[in-house]
């Protein structure tokens, strides 16, 4: 995860560095030189953070897919899949990461091609979350909640833009 990907996540929680810190048990240093590229962001600090931006804005993923339909996962795969088992199909990347059973049985489909050509060229970066950041089922959780957001930030702007209305009271002497 880069700084910059740790400040959006961030600002995506609506939360300030301190506020953050506190959350995550962390200093407001850290979190600061995590959100600068100045530390890398340990692994369980970016699974926190997913964890609660996908908890907290969990009711824009209500119509999507639990991630075993999404990739058509074959029901001896879904037998052995702790995200299945326990019917948490947004957090797959949570419970398993880099154990997807689609990845363990070999279904090329589901794997984005950034995600393929690493696998294929050994240039994979070795985090946890790696293969899940490149995972469509993610990036596509990930898009819902941004443009969710985004259009908010725009009916924001758009309000703030627009004049006030200016009320003028008219009261005659004597009234």
């Amino acid at each position: 995860m880069t700084g910059e990907e740790f400040s959006r996540l961030r600002k995506l929680l609506g939360k300030s560095q301190k506020e953050l810190a506190d959350i995550l048990g962390i200093s407001r240093k850290a979190v600061e030189s995590y959100g600068q590229g100045w530390r890398k962001v340990p692994a369980n600090t970016e699974r926190m953070l997913y964890f609660l931006l996908f908890k907290l804005r969990g009711s824009l993923l209500a119509g999507t897919g639990a991630c075993w339909e999404i990739r058509s996962c074959p029901d001896a795969a879904r037998q052995s899949c702790m995200t299945w088992l326990a019917q948490e199909g947004h957090f797959c990347w949570f419970f398993t990461g880099r154990l997807c059973t689609a990845r363990r049985t070999g279904l090329p489909e589901n794997l984005s091609a950034r995600s393929r050509n690493r696998q294929q060229t050994g240039t994979a970066s070795g985090d946890e979350l790696s293969p899940c950041r490149d995972c469509s089922v993610f990036r596509g959780m990930i898009d819902l909640i941004r443009e969710a957001d985004v259009g908010a930030e725009t009916v924001a702007a758009a309000a703030t833009a627009a004049p006030a209305a200016s009320i003028h009271i008219h009261t005659e002497p004597g009234r």
